[in-house]
């Protein structure tokens, strides 16, 4: 054999060992951090982090933050969240040392009406935002404010904000719905766009489009850049609220009315897949999408819509399923985290948390909106007041 022959087949044999051990739509999760509502910019709810080991996992610390806790942030060592005042409205910030759980600095109280509050990372910082539109950048390292600005025209926030190729992107209510697009550098506002509703819909973001989703399955895609209407779904009814839409395997999944995946690129309806009106958001493994719905949660090919496999648990289960390393985390109100293989639906290990895990609620201010985080070696659950690290 000659070298040039040699070198073809090396080459050869190294890509297929690739293709081998990357796992389908590899290129699509998020890694080694959770930096926003449901691990990532697409909401999709995945990781890739080789710090975090095979289940089973050991408890690394555990917080009592005082009151209703946020999903969380996981970067850069620290594990952020926010958690609800017990005494009148506003909610706090919490900076977390990844490994020790100890305070990395001072709490600072977010304010604003109600108990809501939600954050977002990148570029190196961290972005809160309260229910009055109040959205400010901190030093994720020392706490230190870097801007604030109040957002324009509205005044009922209740979207998380999303950070994408420096980007704060984040929607508000009170009179008709905005969409803002924020420089994440100084907090200058780039650009707005009118939405119906504008409520509790976290704008899910990719290279060639902003979506977001209220009810009635009225659906918004926007151009990241210019803000420039893409497409625009709508139905014959109207109505308030709204919930988070997930991209994945090029759909937009929406929630709302029964469940629907829209073509990512033009809006076309390309399947209904059925979800109860308090279905958490679904996550997605390359062509694997986990979805919860009515306490169960269940394997459907995102093409097929087949199932493979349904996991009752308890029969409470609650939470946005996450997938990290093709491990599928939830948990449920009893208080119970499972980790199951994604592939068959085995449980390989589960652990009383200590606290009823709630699920998402995307109707009320009452709490911030929590969830699931992992990264940085942790899977973090917020359960109740707690905030619980797992790992290695």
């Amino acid at each position: 054999m000659n070298l040039r022959r040699t070198i073809t087949v090396l080459f050869g044999a190294a890509l297929s060992l690739v293709m081998l051990v990357t796992p389908v739509g590899a290129q699509s999760t998020q890694t080694g951090a959770s930096t926003t509502y449901q691990i990532n910019a697409r909401h999709d709810g995945s990781l890739v982090d080789t710090a975090v080991g095979a289940p089973p996992l050991s408890r690394k610390w555990s917080r009592d933050l005082g009151g209703s806790v946020s999903y969380p942030i996981v970067a850069g060592g620290r594990v952020f969240a926010t958690a609800a005042s017990p005494d009148g409205y506003g909610t706090t910030l919490y900076a977390i040392d990844a490994a020790t759980g100890e305070n990395a600095w001072k709490p600072v109280g977010l304010g604003g009406t109600y108990w809501w509050s939600a954050l977002t990372y990148g570029g190196g910082r961290l972005y809160a935002q309260n229910y009055d539109g109040v959205l400010t950048a901190f030093n994720p390292v020392t706490g230190k404010k870097i801007w604030t600005v109040a957002l324009p025209d509205q005044y009922s926030f209740t979207s998380p904000p999303t950070f994408a190729g420096g980007v704060v992107y984040t929607g508000g209510a009170g009179s008709g719905g905005t969409l803002y697009a924020v420089n994440a550098a100084d907090g200058a506002v780039l650009w707005t766009r009118p939405v119906e509703n504008g409520d509790n819909s976290s704008p899910a973001v990719t290279a060639n489009g902003v979506y977001v989703s209220y009810a009635c399955e009225l659906t918004y895609a926007f151009d990241p850049k210019s803000g420039a209407p893409v497409w625009h779904h709508r139905t014959g009814c109207s109505g308030g609220g709204g919930r988070t839409p997930v991209v994945a395997d090029g759909g937009v999944w929406i929630r709302d009315d029964g469940g629907i995946a829209l073509d990512a690129a033009d809006g076309t309806v390309r399947s209904t897949y059925g979800a109860t009106g308090r279905a958490p958001a679904p996550a997605f493994d390359g062509r694997q999408g986990y979805f919860v719905d009515d306490g169960v949660l269940q394997e459907r090919h995102s093409r097929t819509l087949a199932t493979r496999w349904r996991f009752e648990g308890d029969g409470l289960i609650t939470t946005a399923p996450i997938v990290v390393n093709g491990y599928v985390y939830v948990g449920s109100r009893s208080g119970r985290l499972w980790a199951l293989n994604g592939a068959t639906g085995q449980s390989v290990w589960s652990t009383d948390v200590g606290a009823p895990i709630n699920g998402p609620d995307e109707q009320n201010v009452s709490q911030p909106l929590t969830g699931l985080g992992a990264g940085g070696g942790l899977v973090v659950v917020p359960a109740g007041d707690l905030l619980v690290a797992y790992g290695q």
